[in-house]
């Protein structure tokens, strides 16, 4: 139903790439997953866990989707909202850090698309600011969270991460790197992590290691 235009993100499973859709014209960006990840069954099925999750969303601060492919699909996408603007990581590498207002702004928005995901039982567990991305709608902005990719939904057994410890360490909680229960407390540790980047210009971790950030 879609045209695709240019591959606009990439990701180490996919590519996102500018579409419309074929009858209405109607932008979009259409998330496809590459030919060597179509071959293993576990990455396609999260795809489509990832799609029914951000669907359940209904949330002004959550990417929105607007038609996922059939599970019988050979090409299996995910088509979202095509938004214009710039990710925070995008913003913190620019100008370095924000100002007081602009992150106030940020934590109260990312907290209400947080707050519709704690009461579908949801954590993203990778919140950080390439997740994180600043939408124009004509004069106005909006900030929307990005890929659920790894998400967890509260009261699983077992995730198709197969419980592997996942996240990006600049940014995980505690409990994500010890093991323990991981709940929607994960992601406001992540949103203060981010606010602290945001407002010093500098991570509130670091290390010349994964496991020396993870320490701290």
């Amino acid at each position: 139903s879609f045209k695709l235009g240019q591959i606009i993100g990439r990701g180490a499973m996919g590519e996102v790439y500018e579409a419309r859709h074929v009858t209405t014209g109607e932008e979009a960006a259409v998330k496809l997953l590459l030919d060597h990840v179509l071959a293993q069954p576990d990455h396609v099925e999260r795809f489509y866990r990832e799609a029914k999750i951000v669907s359940s969303l209904n949330a002004a601060n959550v990417v929105k989707v607007l038609a996922v492919a059939d599970r019988d699909s050979s090409i299996p996408y995910i088509a979202m909202e095509r938004l214009h603007g710039q990710d925070l990581s995008d913003w913190l590498r620019a100008r370095r850090r924000l100002t007081l207002p602009i992150v106030l702004t940020m934590i109260r928005q990312v907290g209400h698309g947080l707050e519709a995901a704690r009461t579908s039982g949801i954590v993203h567990r990778d919140l950080k600011p390439r997740n994180l991305f600043l939408a124009k709608f004509g004069n106005a902005e909006v900030w929307k969270i990005l890929d659920f990719g790894v998400s967890k939904l509260i009261g699983e057994d077992h995730t198709l991460t197969r419980d592997a410890r996942v996240g990006t360490p600049s940014y995980m909680a505690p409990e994500q790197i010890t093991g323990g229960a991981v709940t929607h407390r994960t992601d406001i540790f992540a949103l203060g992590v981010i606010a602290y980047r945001s407002l010093t210009g500098r991570p509130a971790f670091s290390g010349d290691s994964e496991s020396e950030i993870l320490y701290k």
